[in-house]
């Protein structure tokens, strides 16, 4: 049993309404959007524990949060085999936003973070 690459290029790979097969792949995709969904408080515990780190996680996790639950529908949709909502078009459509939006947040973090550290070593 192979997977043949060139299906990744037609629409019906993404538009099957009913896609078969093992979805294997389902659970990474409900712990990723899980992680998606709780990144902000895990950001926080495994962070480092000062104010300045706090700071910087702040805000703009309200999209992760959003994605992360679509994300959790979509990928249960597919384990129940729901007719449309279990394309695999929505689940890229899901998938990578967020992503995307994780990567460019977590280094913004970092750079505000280097930043504000920055500027207490100036102040010091």
């Amino acid at each position: 049993m192979y997977f043949d690459l060139s299906q990744l290029l037609t629409s019906h790979y993404f538009l099957d309404k009913t896609p078969g097969g093992d979805f294997l792949v389902g659970y990474a995709l409900l712990a990723f959007f899980l992680v998606a969904i709780f990144s902000k408080s895990i950001l926080r515990s495994l962070g480092p524990k000062n104010k300045y780190f706090r700071k910087s996680i702040r805000k703009g996790f309200g999209k992760f949060i959003a994605l992360g639950v679509a994300g959790l529908i979509f990928t249960s949709a597919r384990f129940s085999e729901v007719p449309v909502f279990s394309m695999r078009l929505l689940l890229y459509i899901v998938f990578v936003p967020t992503l995307v939006f994780g990567i460019l947040k977590l280094i913004k973090i970092y750079k505000e973070y280097t930043k504000r550290m920055r500027s207490v070593d100036r102040a010091k």
